[in-house]
């Protein structure tokens, strides 16, 4: 994805203080938007692209960012992080103890020692998010801001997903990063699978997909396909996907708030865990 830089004519840096930032920040880019919470208008979307191989050095990048990017140094009313990695693991809030958590999430992935293991709870579901987060990366946001809620990228795609879908019918999201997809299966308010795979073409895409489909009784012609992330609508991977399930459909950001005319320039879709995280607070 291209980098991105968009800001409404009404935008005041001065007014920062009633303002939300949200930031979303992974190894394929760093992304922020601001939000005037008094008019419910999204006032900026910025995003750059970064090209980096581990998390141990993502923080020089995005420190690097911040010393470039005076938005980012304001002092807003109150401000979120989503960390997007696909080193994160679903599950029961059963296992909500922090040492059950953290054994977890080394058994299902590889943790580094540079690597923090925090937990989102999924309110109102009987789930919670455990995702590991590099410790530099940390350190910096907490030189930055004084007070911030931070959360794994799926928590806000999620809710967007439940909130959106045919309630009478299961729904299969299915979102893009630059190197992998993320899938997950909601059948009622039930969380039936959530799952990444690394891929590199369109074959590699629909084997993932449509085995998914297969294996949890996804209907091709009824149920919901919800896509968000880093593709375009008219990619290659849409045209090959609707050519097997019917009801493929883009999530949208929340219809609460006002995105200003300028947001007609992208689409919206992939960007809907930053513009919808202010809406899990």
């Amino acid at each position: 994805m291209h980098e991105l830089n968009l800001v409404d004519k009404s935008f005041d840096l001065k007014s920062a203080s009633e303002y939300h930032l949200s930031i979303q920040a992974g190894l394929d880019g760093f992304s922020f938007c601001i939000l005037d919470v008094h008019r419910n208008k999204y006032l900026v979307l910025r995003h750059l692209p970064l090209i980096v191989g581990k998390p141990q050095f993502l923080t020089k990048k995005i420190e690097a960012i911040f010393e470039q990017e005076e938005l980012l140094n304001a002092s807003y009313k109150t401000v979120s992080i989503t960390y997007s990695t696909n080193k994160s693991t679903l599950i029961p809030k059963i296992f909500t103890e922090q040492d059950s958590a953290t054994k977890i999430a080394d058994f299902t992935n590889e943790i580094a020692r540079n690597e923090d293991i925090l937990t989102n709870d999924l309110q109102g579901l009987n789930y919670q998010l455990v995702y590991s987060f590099p410790k530099e990366l940390l350190a910096l946001f907490n030189s930055k801001f004084t007070e911030f809620k931070i959360s794994h990228k799926s928590l806000p795609l999620i809710f967007s997903a439940l909130n959106q879908r045919n309630e009478k019918k299961n729904a299969m999201l299915i979102n893009f990063e630059k190197k992998y997809i993320r899938i997950i299966v909601l059948k009622g308010l039930q969380i039936s699978f959530y799952n990444s795979y690394f891929f590199k073409n369109e074959t590699d895409f629909l084997y993932y997909s449509l085995n998914i489909c297969q294996s949890l009784h996804i209907d091709p012609e009824e149920d919901e396909i919800l896509i968000g992330g880093y593709v375009a609508d008219d990619s290659s991977y849409m045209r090959q996907l609707k050519k097997y399930l019917s009801n493929v459909h883009f999530l949208k950001p929340s219809p609460d708030f006002n995105y200003g005319n300028f947001f007609e320039k992208i689409q919206k879709h992939q960007f809907v865990s930053l513009l919808n995280s202010y809406s899990c607070e």
